[in-house]
């Protein structure tokens, strides 16, 4: 009788070995210089194409515009004058058309007699008021002196950021500073700006506000150029929105234009700052495709003006035609409402109720 060895199963061959876990939670520190260096390179580009698309910008509004306009008043007056002329009467019985027309739309009626409505209501309006009791037809106001000084705020000093009048200011639209806020210096020289992520959302706002009011405020600059006016409004739209990281954007702006370097700078905030230049090189290039097909568009320096004369010539000839064509049109309709007959139908009342008999009165 034979023995037979139980047969064995195969054994799993051994997987791939997988690597302890590592369980040590050191910080490892990570050199993000060539990440700067490709946001500040973004960011120079940025700077760059806004600059560009400034100047032609400038270029079209300060120099080719001016000179468009005095060489089309010095060839084109009379006929400006008239189109300006015909534009205007247009303008008044379009108006006129256009009050009929919703006098119909909402009261019925014929045309002719919804005309006759609104021309009575026009007389009405032009009725002039009844004397006063000084015999004059309205009080006379004094007028206010145009050379007082802006009544919307103090003027102030030259260059001291102490000074009372523009804190006196700032408190009056935000009241005290609130503790633990920003000190100016180490804010305007890219000082640690960690204060202010301690503040509540509000208090962070009018901090920041409040600075970008000492850096960009008309009265303390010895030069408003474009750039600040812009960032000017910028941080008065931002401050009623309540955006507080676009008034960040703009004083960090300030600190860069005045310190030349975005050393300072976080990689976030200048990310932000990348973002919003491109936003503003867009809006511009929009503007910049719309002017390109004005015919002033770089009118210094273009040298076929004859045939440049003979082109507008022609464009205002036809605009002028078509708008006498449109207005006589337009007062023919008019001249046909004003002669149709209106009947008016007379208001039937009730009857009065009969007089009450138990009283004589």
């Amino acid at each position: 009788m034979s023995h037979r060895k139980p047969k064995q199963k195969n054994p799993k061959k051994p997987g791939p070995s997988r690597p302890a876990p590592n369980r040590c939670r050191a910080l490892v520190r990570v050199d993000g210089t060539r990440i700067r260096h490709k946001i500040r390179k973004d960011y120079e580009k940025a700077r760059r194409d806004l600059e560009q698309a400034r100047q032609q910008l400038d270029q079209y509004q300060q120099k080719d515009l001016p000179e468009f306009s005095l060489w089309l008043n010095s060839h084109f007056g009379a006929l400006l004058t008239e189109l300006r002329e015909t534009s205007q009467k247009l303008a008044v019985e379009d108006a006129l058309v256009m009050e009929v027309q919703t006098e119909v739309m909402f009261n019925g009626g014929s045309e002719a007699r919804a005309y006759q409505r609104v021309m009575e209501r026009h007389a009405i309006r032009e009725t002039p008021p009844p004397p006063g009791p000084n015999g004059n037809q309205q009080d006379q106001y004094e007028s206010e002196d145009e050379d007082a000084p802006f009544a919307g705020g103090p003027e102030f000093a030259d260059e001291d950021e102490d000074d009372p009048m523009m804190e006196d200011f700032l408190n009056s639209i935000f009241g005290e500073p609130p503790p633990g806020g920003f000190r100016d210096d180490d804010d305007r020289r890219g000082g640690p700006r960690h204060a202010a992520e301690a503040l509540s959302p509000s208090a962070r706002l009018k901090d920041l506000y409040r600075r970008v009011v000492r850096s960009l405020h008309p009265d303390r600059q010895t030069e408003m150029t474009t750039q600040k006016t812009e960032w000017w409004h910028q941080a008065q739209a931002a401050y009623e929105a309540g955006d507080a990281d676009q008034l960040e954007i703009i004083l960090t702006l300030c600190d860069i234009g005045e310190s030349g370097t975005t050393a300072n700078t976080s990689v976030s905030v200048l990310q932000r700052i990348t973002a919003t230049l491109k936003g503003s090189v867009r809006e511009i290039k929009r503007q910049l495709n719309h002017h390109r097909r004005d015919a002033a568009w770089d009118f210094s320096r273009r040298t076929d003006r004859e045939a440049l004369a003979e082109r507008v010539r022609r464009e205002m000839t036809t605009d002028l035609a078509q708008m006498r064509q449109h207005l006589r049109t337009v007062q023919e309709l008019i001249s046909r409402w004003k002669a149709t007959p209106v009947r008016v139908k007379p208001v039937r009342g009730r009857k009065p109720p009969p007089p009450n008999m138990e009283f004589g009165f």
